[in-house]
């Protein structure tokens, strides 16, 4: 699957035509898409989808499911694209929802063209991850998790993960009962130094990994340090 994305453009916004026009000077794939891609069974053949918002969109930001209905659009696809917010925005609150909903990555704008793309080829690599080994899988306790598939399994349970679920998960489960810390985990979920992404990111997408799971006392919590799974 060629390398890259879907710029999907939230009403009011402004024109993302130039940004298109550079991002295709970067070598990258782009097509253009509105809101209402998230609301049909429209497919798309580009593995990463970016959202972009303007500084100042109160419709879009007030409706509560607006980054919900993104993911849940994104989990029904196969393979699942990689979704990626571009704000003009300062509120930080806006990027901390958009990962808490299960976005992959964040980006406060106006970024430069190479980082944006550069961030676009990331988000491409840790869902998709063409250069893994197939059939893989981890086990831990009663944990084992399918790093192929983005599927978990617990007492026969299964459990679908988005891309950053996962690459949490996964840490966690090699580190073999060791604790993580919240910085430990930004790292593995979004890569080092991205000062954009707070540790409280990482509370977020832990709290959505128990939500889904049959048994969230897998995942513990060492305080004064972090996270650390459970070997039972």
């Amino acid at each position: 699957m060629a390398v890259g994305a879907t710029i999907v453009t939230v009403e009011g916004a402004e024109s993302t035509t130039r940004l298109v026009q550079e991002l295709r000077r970067e070598v990258l794939e782009i097509s253009v898409a509105s809101l209402a891609l998230f609301d049909g069974p429209t497919e798309i053949d580009r593995p990463v989808v970016v959202l972009a918002m303007g500084a100042a969109e109160p419709a879009a930001v007030a409706t509560p499911d607006l980054f919900e209905r993104a993911v849940a659009w994104a989990e029904r696809k196969d393979p699942r694209p990689g979704l990626l917010l571009l704000t003009s925005s300062d509120d930080r609150t806006v990027v901390e929802r958009a990962l808490a909903a299960g976005f992959d990555d964040a980006v406060v704008g106006p970024p430069s063209t190479r980082e944006l793309a550069a961030r676009i080829r990331a988000v491409h690599r840790r869902v998709h991850w063409p250069g893994r080994a197939r059939g893989g899988r981890l086990r831990h306790g009663a944990v084992t998790l399918d790093t192929d598939g983005h599927e978990l399994w617990i007492d026969g349970v299964s459990v679908s993960l988005t891309s950053t679920e996962l690459s949490v998960i996964r840490t966690l489960m090699r580190a073999n009962g060791r604790a993580m810390t919240r910085s430990e985990l930004l790292d593995a979920a979004w890569g080092a130094g991205n000062f954009e992404i707070s540790e409280r990111a990482v509370d977020n997408v832990i709290l959505r990994l128990r939500r889904k799971l049959p048994r969230p006392d897998v995942i513990q919590t060492v305080r004064g340090v972090g996270f650390r799974m459970s070997g039972d």
